[in-house]
């Protein structure tokens, strides 16, 4: 079963001045981790949402996972998602209902997230794009905003029962 995977015309609409395939490769790992990622820890089914570029230093969620990443391609890869979504998320994890985003529950969202990157760095190992990614640091709050110097980012939300993940992505090949 292929879950929230890129096809190749919208990698060529959301990639900004590059061809198909260096997009595809980089960004369908990633997604493809985090979806199966996401089935297998919460048990729900995972579909792909409206992909979409952005140029903003502001994320959508109240939960961010960020990961830096280095190699043959640099930039960020951040996981966000709402309050609500992160304390389901949790709770399906550790297969107890979770109310608030405690330190036990945001442990579980970094563990994820942890996850999603272990695997999907090596999912670019295998198709030989070397890559080094940070563990995640988990940003919590709202209005929260960095910097991306510029760089477009590619956003594809995965929707489960419980709400979006959204995969934030501001990557360019080196």
């Amino acid at each position: 079963m292929q879950v929230a995977k890129v096809t190749i015309s919208e990698g060529a609409h959301a990639a900004a001045g590059r061809g198909d395939r260096p997009q595809l490769a980089i960004v369908g790992p990633i997604v493809e981790a985090a979806a199966r990622v996401l089935m297998q820890m919460c048990g729900q089914p995972v579909a792909k949402g409206k992909i979409h570029r952005l140029r903003s230093s502001a994320v959508r969620g109240e939960v961010n996972a960020i990961i830096a990443v280095t190699g043959g391609i640099a930039g960020l890869v951040i996981y966000s998602m709402s309050r609500e979504t992160a304390c389901a998320i949790a709770g399906a994890m550790m297969e107890e209902e979770v109310t608030e985003l405690d330190s036990i529950a945001q442990s579980a969202i970094a563990e994820l997230a942890n996850i999603i990157t272990g695997q999907a760095g090596m999912a670019l190992e295998r198709a030989k794009i070397q890559n080094d990614m940070s563990p995640p640091m988990l940003l919590v709050g709202s209005n929260v905003a960095f910097t991306t110097f510029n760089l477009t980012r590619l956003v594809v939300p995965l929707v489960l029962p419980s709400g979006e993940f959204l995969i934030d992505m501001g990557i360019k090949e080196t």
